[in-house]
């Protein structure tokens, strides 16, 4: 795997002459089972992507923008909701329309397994780079959520091949809650090979006890059983000393990427932002009465 950020930022570029930009925060499965009684998440191989990149591609450019409206109407007649074909027909911002219904794909699965959330078979993504490039005849997690009548993913969604790392841990959490059996509080992830030595060595710090963490030869490590309390996670070698303190109190995992560059530094998710307190404004000073208002 290679290494990884807390977030993800993917720039959107859009089969047309504007370009968008979306920002996200990848949050492992562990810390959001649950939250969204509207998201579907399944295991599947993927049997149909509708349309293609290269038609897309190919059906845009050269169109005015009443046949480029017509084109849309006709791709996904009925899919489209009565409010969205309105929009459509109406709507003289082509680069919306566009963003919103010209790029969008129809990827089609043979599911195996479903893990939480309803019942689903089909999903729309699109072809830009917030999009998720899937490919026939693979199998992946997919993780959707409710976009109308319709259930979308893309590429901040967790969405992943089967056999990838994050998809391999995500599968633990959504296993472990579906048997029953949530996985308790737990800390894992992997070092990049570029940054780890054989010296290298991780410990997790609570009130004064340490307990030391196994590194697997592939540079990941996993620690299980945890509490919901703060902890401190400490990773250091004879390049110099890092950590970073993760508070498992309100997330039901944590997902780290320790990395090196002029010293060691802990990057990981979710990222629980702390609301700010709002500020206090001082009361306006009275307003000086008139001479005739004594």
């Amino acid at each position: 795997m290679g290494r990884c950020w807390i977030f993800a930022i993917c720039m959107c570029t859009m089969l047309s002459t504007r370009a968008y930009g979306c920002f996200c925060f990848s949050t492992p499965m562990c810390s959001q089972i649950g939250a969204d009684s509207q998201s579907s998440v399944f295991v599947g191989k993927v049997i149909e992507i509708w349309p293609s990149r290269e038609a897309i591609a190919r059906g845009s450019g050269h169109l005015s923008p009443r046949q480029y409206r017509q084109v849309i109407l006709n791709r996904w007649h009925g899919t489209l909701s009565p409010d969205e074909e309105t929009y459509i027909r109406t709507s003289a911002d082509r680069d919306k329309i566009g963003f919103r219904f010209g790029i969008m794909q129809r990827v089609r699965f043979q599911v195996s397994e479903e893990l939480s959330g309803p019942r689903v078979s089909e999903v729309y993504t699109d072809a830009s780079s917030c999009g998720y490039r899937f490919e026939t005849g693979q199998v992946y997690l997919v993780n959707a959520s409710r976009d109308g009548s319709r259930y979308r993913t893309g590429a901040c969604s967790r969405t992943a091949k089967v056999d990838s790392d994050s998809a391999i841990e995500d599968l633990k959490a959504l296993r472990a809650r579906k048997s029953g059996n949530p996985l308790p509080p737990r800390i894992y992830g992997r070092i990049d090979s570029g940054d780890l030595n054989s010296d290298t060595r991780i410990r997790l710090v609570h009130d004064g006890e340490e307990r030391p963490v196994t590194i697997g030869k592939d540079g990941s490590f996993s620690i299980d059983g945890l509490e919901r309390m703060k902890y401190r996670l400490i990773v250091e070698d004879a390049r110099g000393k890092g950590d970073r303190e993760i508070d498992l109190s309100r997330i039901g995992c944590f997902e780290s990427f320790p990395w090196f560059s002029d010293g060691w530094h802990i990057a990981g998710s979710p990222v629980v932002i702390a609301p700010q307190p709002v500020p206090q404004l001082p009361e306006p000073p009275p307003l000086p009465l008139g001479p005739n208002k004594r």
